[in-house]
């Protein structure tokens, strides 16, 4: 017959000491990967809103919900920003035609400022950027401006990229 296993009067704490040496690491990667998988949600959303907001714009769907004021390309500057959705950040974007004829470029750009807790750093500084140029397809009027930017606009400083550096 087995004697049951007994612990050593020593040993109490060991299984707590053990705990603490492992936990703060354990939580760093943790966040960690929360962190990564936030940012790379964002970036999905952004490049697929912004793919789907280049669809609607060639083919002439402007409104959207919450999209009503300003001229067409406002509103798919609108529509962009509630097709893009993103969960961490803050979404800036810009449609940009240079004429309104059928097969001219139209080109819809964004930047995507993620705020997370700041645990490992992000590729950009957190940035996110996302451009889709597509082929107007439908003509049932013509736009009266070249360009639009969706509120709020896009801050300036060091460190923060420049519509020209998206290419917009």
């Amino acid at each position: 017959m087995r004697k049951p296993f007994r612990r050593h009067r020593g040993a109490r704490g060991a299984a707590a000491v053990e705990f603490a040496l492992v936990m703060p690491i354990l939580f760093l990667v943790m966040f960690g990967i929360l962190q990564y998988g936030l940012y790379f949600n964002d970036a999905l959303s952004t490049r697929q809103g912004v793919r789907e907001a280049a669809r609607l714009g060639v083919v002439q769907s402007f409104s959207g919900d919450g999209c009503t004021a300003g001229d067409d390309l406002a509103k798919l500057a609108c529509r962009t920003t509630e097709q893009i959705d993103v969960i961490t950040g803050t979404a800036y974007t810009k449609v940009s035609a240079p004429s309104w004829n059928k097969g001219d470029p139209l080109t819809v750009c964004a930047l995507v400022k993620t705020e997370t807790a700041g645990l490992a750093p992000m590729p950009n500084n957190g940035w996110i950027l996302s451009k889709t140029q597509m082929s107007i397809e439908v003509i049932n009027s013509t736009p009266s401006s070249q360009s639009a930017e969706s509120a709020p606009a896009l801050p300036s400083g060091p460190g923060i990229p420049t519509w020209s550096s998206v290419g917009c």
